[in-house]
């Protein structure tokens, strides 16, 4: 955290605390900050720093902004302190630009090893450009698609990258340009071919962001989940899901039979000192407790001790 923004967290939030009536303002503040963070981007792709990592940043894409604001999953550096050790496997599903494969690759080191996939070939050649930036040689990349079984599907490709997906919504339809045909495979048989083991290696993490092809990408990893018991941070994008022909039943009825818990997300100022805190709040019905767009969390508890400390919302920063 920078110190302008520890300034403007701290100033904005105190106004909600003590004047209530102030709320519009606290608001305006931070858009202000936002903003003006944003004014250095200027135009086009450059390099930045994003949460200690490089990344090319394109000031025009929406997804870039939030990344480099900060606004995109801001807790993932907090969540992978508590769940990813050095030296762990970890791997993302649905890697786009390598947002979460770049945290993951510095919270492992260089002993870790993470493996990343990416079928849309646009966001891979991104993707190899910010890894290749930052040196990490402990990941591993597949530009194939992850599903249910070997074979192979059409990718409609959008023109907002993170949106290209097997079945686009309503709202990425119209963002389409093509289509191309992908090979898919399932997370079960890449982890046998690649010789990981329960004995040698401590998968602990998996991050799985499809657009609506989770159930698809879980039924091909069943066996993975049942002899590592990953922690796994899953998106669930309910308009998606429905374009697939899925509800979030397909996710939550499989998780639960495996023995895990799912929770929401929560990442908040909270305290006298207005640290952040992260905190996991039990879903009991993804359909019902969760809006059209958003990520959850499956633990297993006993897998992962330091999720009592999140349950108990003494993660902080």
């Amino acid at each position: 955290m920078t110190f302008t923004s520890a300034i403007t967290g701290a100033i904005t939030g105190r106004i909600e605390i003590c004047l209530p009536g102030r709320r519009l303002l606290a608001r305006l503040i931070r858009w202000s900050y936002r903003t003006l963070r944003m004014l250095p981007l200027g135009r086009g792709c450059q390099w930045r720093t994003v949460k200690g990592i490089r990344m090319q940043i394109d000031s025009t894409d929406p997804a870039d902004r939030a990344f480099y604001a900060g606004s995109y999953a801001p807790y993932v550096a907090d969540l992978l302190a508590i769940v990813v050790r050095p030296d762990d496997l970890c791997l993302d599903v649905g890697a786009q630009k390598g947002f979460f494969t770049l945290q993951m690759a510095k919270a492992v080191g260089v002993g870790g090893r993470i493996i990343a996939f990416e079928p849309d070939p646009r966001a891979m050649e991104i993707l190899k450009t910010n890894v290749q930036r930052n040196g990490y040689k402990q990941v591993l990349l597949h530009s194939y698609a992850v599903g249910d079984c070997e074979g192979h599907c059409q990718l409609a490709l959008s023109r907002q990258l993170g949106w290209s997906s097997r079945f686009p919504n309503d709202i990425a339809t119209p963002t389409v340009e093509s289509s191309i045909a992908v090979r898919t495979r399932c997370l079960d048989d890449v982890v046998k071919e690649l010789g990981i083991l329960p004995q040698t290696h401590r998968l602990s993490f998996i991050k799985i962001d499809a657009e609506g092809s989770e159930p698809l990408i879980l039924q091909g990893a069943q066996e993975t989940l049942r002899r590592f018991r990953p922690t796994l941070h899953i998106e669930v994008n309910k308009p998606s899901l429905c374009a697939g022909g899925f509800s979030t039943d397909s996710i939550e009825t499989l998780l639960r039979s495996l023995d895990y818990r799912l929770y929401a997300i929560h990442f908040h100022r909270t305290g006298r000192l207005l640290r952040h805190r992260l905190s996991l709040v039990p879903v009991t019905s993804l359909q019902t407790e969760l809006g059209d767009c958003e990520d959850v969390l499956a633990v297993g508890v006993r897998e992962c001790p330091g999720a009592t400390d999140v349950l108990r919302g003494e993660c902080g920063s």
